[in-house]
């Protein structure tokens, strides 16, 4: 391998480099020079190839210093590894622009499983009053084995409750704060509906009724923790919400939020944690199903501070409505401009268009 080190300090010295500049020059652009040459040699054969060169021609030179040989290996390292680098960066940026477009993909999936439910509730709302009820009862059912992650969420609760179970001192705070970050998680990973909060809220309450079975030494505190978290996650959830309200997500601008929908479930969110208990309830041994009730029957202030909090959350979520209602019309009343203007174009050119046509017309039967 020959690297030419001389030639390559000879026109260093052209441009006006002197001494330890001009020898920097050449070996930085001999080195870049024989790695584009023999890019196809493993990273070893290249590097004992190059340097035993570089060894034999260095010798041209005055005597050789670390400073030099250590400047020599860098630039090696840095013309083998740049290649590689810039490959590592586009990739990066492909990850990251192919996990933008699946997170993309993934809102428009459910953003038309939404749309599609939506879509068959309102059919639903026409149909004979005798024959609506066996129709929700379809779609709610339907709807439920859409809800996501509800396998994965079975299999967390029932772990992180049998941990709070076997390693808690105070079993009934440590199985509501285990709920509640677990409820939490799960309903802020997606899109707040009804039906979506029933089947969540019922996996985590039937789970913790099963362990109230079995444990029923416990079963008060395992039962009251659960009910109580669950009640510290709506709460949290719908404050979460709120402040999104708030900030106006611009997701939220392009329909993925179904606020007839979002309206109706907060204006009786208390009351649908209150269904769900007593509906887990009547699914359950009547020993369970008596603590069940009875929390159901204790929890008014929680129940009062998220209907506060929701009731809130209906205001911002008016007023964000009504926001976009308002831009609609002002982008409609533009659109409607900007149509009118491109059909004036369009009719002008076209009476042009039939005036030379009529005029060739003329000169034809002349």
């Amino acid at each position: 391998m020959d690297l030419e080190l001389k030639s390559y300090y000879d026109t260093a010295l052209q441009k006006g480099l002197t001494g330890n500049e001009a020898l920097k020059d050449a070996i930085q652009k001999s080195i870049e020079a024989a790695v584009h040459r023999y890019s196809a040699a493993s990273a070893r054969n290249l590097s004992e190839s190059l340097c035993e060169s570089f060894a034999k021609e260095i010798t041209q030179f005055a005597d050789t210093d670390e400073e030099i040989l250590q400047y020599a290996f860098e630039r090696l390292i840095e013309s083998v590894q740049k290649p590689k680098e810039k490959e590592i960066e586009r990739l990066i940026i492909e990850i990251d622009r192919l996990q933008r477009h699946l997170n993309t993909e993934e809102e428009e999936l459910q953003r038309s499983l939404r749309e599609l439910f939506v879509g068959i509730e309102a059919a639903v709302e026409k149909i004979a009053p005798q024959r609506r009820d066996v129709w929700k009862e379809a779609l709610e059912n339907t709807e439920l084995g859409h809800v996501e992650g509800l396998g994965i969420l079975t299999e967390t609760i029932e772990a992180a409750l049998i941990a709070a179970l076997e390693e808690a001192e105070d079993i009934e705070s440590s199985i509501r704060e285990v709920v509640r970050h677990v409820t939490h998680k799960a309903l802020s990973e997606g899109i707040l509906s009804a039906a979506r909060i029933r089947a969540i809220l019922t996996t985590i309450l039937m789970k913790a009724s099963e362990l109230a079975e079995a444990t029923p030494n416990l079963a008060e505190e395992i039962i009251h923790g659960a009910v109580y978290g669950i009640n510290d996650a709506l709460i949290s959830t719908v404050k979460q919400l709120k402040n999104q309200l708030n900030f106006a997500p611009k997701e939220q601008e392009t329909g993925h939020v179904n606020w007839r929908e979002l309206i109706r479930m907060l204006s009786r969110s208390d009351e649908l944690y209150k269904e769900i208990i007593n509906d887990v309830a009547s699914k359950n041994s009547s020993f369970v199903r008596d603590i069940l009730l009875g929390c159901s029957d204790v929890i008014g202030d929680q129940f009062a501070e998220l209907k506060r909090i929701s009731n809130e959350t209906i205001e911002v979520a008016k007023k964000r409505l009504s926001a976009l209602a308002k831009e609609a019309a002002i982008r409609g009343v533009e659109l409607k401009e900007q149509l009118t203007s491109e059909a004036k174009k369009l009719g002008e050119k076209a009476w042009k268009k039939a005036l030379e046509m009529a005029e060739a017309y003329k000169g034809k039967k002349r």
